[in-house]
């Protein structure tokens, strides 16, 4: 199962109310967990793509000022965001899980 299909599948049982163990919670979020290596990787790849944009433009003679802020508003610099901020979701998601898993179980 893609880390996608996890989270939507959780989100969807979530929203019916539908009952979810403690046991599908913690295996949903080892699930993630180990899924979302994927996405750190790319998010990796984005942060070197936007900091060589930056270091060319510094040696082409612009401030480093000047240079970040006419990376932030490239496409390359948007999807960076996006994809940290599906990360944070993901984390939260994780944190989520264990909890209400340890809630359940009382």
């Amino acid at each position: 199962m893609l880390l996608k299909e996890i989270m939507d599948t959780m989100a969807t049982r979530v929203l019916n109310d539908e009952p979810i163990s403690p046991a599908s919670w913690v295996e949903s979020a080892l699930r993630v967990n180990a899924l979302k290596g994927e996405l750190d990787n790319e998010l990796i790849a984005y942060e070197l793509l936007i900091a060589d944009s930056v270091a060319k433009m510094i040696e082409e003679g612009k401030s480093g000022t000047i240079a970040d802020k006419l990376c932030k508003r490239g496409e390359t610099y948007k999807k960076y965001l996006e994809l940290k901020a599906e990360l944070k979701r993901i984390e939260e998601f994780i944190r989520l899980a264990k909890r209400r898993a340890t809630i359940q179980e009382w």
